[in-house]
């Protein structure tokens, strides 16, 4: 058993020593930087950290034209049912989210966002968006759109990682 400190420090060697291991060191710092802006804000607005979670799910289910239902919505923040109970219980309470059951089957609640969500949400991340987009416009749209591939592929990654954290 002597060796095994040896073998996980040469193993965290290799990792530090692959190519893109500094990209992923820089994206934590950016991930680190975007949820300390998030904590900030949702104070300011008086919202917890699995209700901006929800909105933000919820408004981009809206945009894509799909509709999400409480347990969907659960498994993507990985919350328990009466968590998610009191999310959106919170969020409809405030104005945020609608549960409406479906037309085709009235058993079944879908979550819509309404104007008052997509109104906070654009007053908590338009500052955000106002001082990165500036920095954007310094690239091609060649150069933007490899940084798209990456960033969706980087995020398949990590969701397949996650996956195998709740499997195993």
């Amino acid at each position: 058993m002597p060796d095994e400190p040896q073998n996980a420090d040469a193993s965290r060697d290799a990792l530090r020593s692959s190519p893109g291991f500094a990209l992923l060191f820089l994206l934590q710092k950016f991930t680190t930087e975007a949820e300390r802006y998030s904590e900030t804000i949702r104070r300011k607005h008086g919202l917890a950290r699995n209700d901006i979670h929800a909105i933000n799910a919820v408004i981009e289910a809206d945009r894509a034209g799909v509709t999400t239902t409480p347990g969907e919505l659960r498994e993507r923040l990985v919350l328990s049912s009466a968590a998610m109970t009191a999310v959106l219980d919170r969020l409809e309470a405030s104005g945020h989210l609608k549960r409406e059951h479906s037309s085709e089957d009235r058993r079944q609640v879908l979550l819509k966002s309404t104007p008052s969500a997509r109104a906070t949400g654009r007053e908590m991340f338009d500052p955000m968006v106002q001082h990165m987009l500036p920095i954007l416009v310094d690239y091609t749209p060649e150069q933007l759109a490899l940084v798209a591939e990456l960033i969706s592929k980087l995020t398949v990654a990590i969701t397949e990682a996650r996956d195998g954290l709740e499997a195993g």
